[in-house]
């Protein structure tokens, strides 16, 4: 089952400019939609809708950071026929309009982030535990966010960055609730990928859902791996929240 799901992945990435139904999806994997769907599930822990979505949206900020095309252009480019439909989807997954995205560095990010009552995030619960890279490893630096999905959408609610291999984390102010650690590594030594200075995701882990409670502490342990085609795409803008230092951007592709 996993070749099948990899066979779609591939489909998804090559075709994701068409229109693409479940029906077309469960096709390429030679199973009933319904089978399929449990499938893929299983194997990248989204639905094949909301992949087929992730990999249309990180094309979509790629071309927003890396060409002056129109946004309406870049909407029909990466698949979706309504500028509305693409503006809401993007907006609601990265927490930015395009346009604000395009302008990245001239936005107070730290305004952008989950949208929760002040008394909320200052009281919340916290988050604490190890992160574990590979032994043979180089040196690199962690970046780790806390989202409400499996996919990375809108800004992290709590976020730091790590510079040592194996090294323990809190983050605090968590709002009380069910969430996903997530966390990508570089290599510093390797040059941007584009002029927006993103770098690409060597090493990357996943943790949740966990249930968050006000005034206590959970404790988890993330193990970073290589990215396999399954992994959801990944355009990870950390801004310069307490705690998480400059703004970064992470590509895992």
């Amino acid at each position: 089952m996993q070749h099948a799901v990899e066979r779609v992945v591939a489909y998804l990435y090559d075709q994701y400019d068409q229109p693409i139904s479940l029906a077309d999806m469960a096709d390429v994997a030679i199973l009933s939609q319904f089978h399929f769907a449990r499938t893929f599930r299983e194997v990248t822990g989204v639905s094949p809708g909301r992949f087929l979505s992730a990999i249309r949206l990180h094309h979509a900020k790629g071309l927003l950071v890396g060409t002056s095309l129109t946004v309406t252009d870049i909407s029909y480019m990466v698949g979706y026929n309504s500028l509305g439909t693409f503006t809401s989807r993007f907006t609601k997954s990265v927490g930015l309009t395009p346009m604000q995205f395009r302008r990245l560095a001239d936005v107070d990010l730290s305004r952008a982030g989950y949208d929760s009552p002040a008394e909320l995030r200052l009281a919340g619960g916290s988050l604490a535990g190890w992160v574990t890279v590979p032994e043979d490893s180089p040196a690199m630096r962690i970046y780790l966010g806390v989202f409400d999905s499996p996919i990375v959408q809108r800004m992290p609610v709590a976020c730091a960055i790590l510079d040592n291999g194996r090294e323990a984390f809190e983050l605090e102010h968590v709002p009380e609730g069910e969430w996903y650690l997530l966390a990508a590594a570089v290599d510093v030594r390797d040059s941007p990928v584009n002029h927006n200075g993103s770098r690409v995701a060597r090493l990357i882990g996943r943790a949740g859902p966990m249930k968050v409670v006000n005034g206590r502490q959970t404790s988890l342990s993330v193990e970073l791996r290589t990215p396999r085609s399954t992994d959801p795409p990944m355009l990870l803008a950390i801004p310069g929240l307490h705690g998480c230092g400059a703004h970064s951007v992470v590509t895992v592709a």
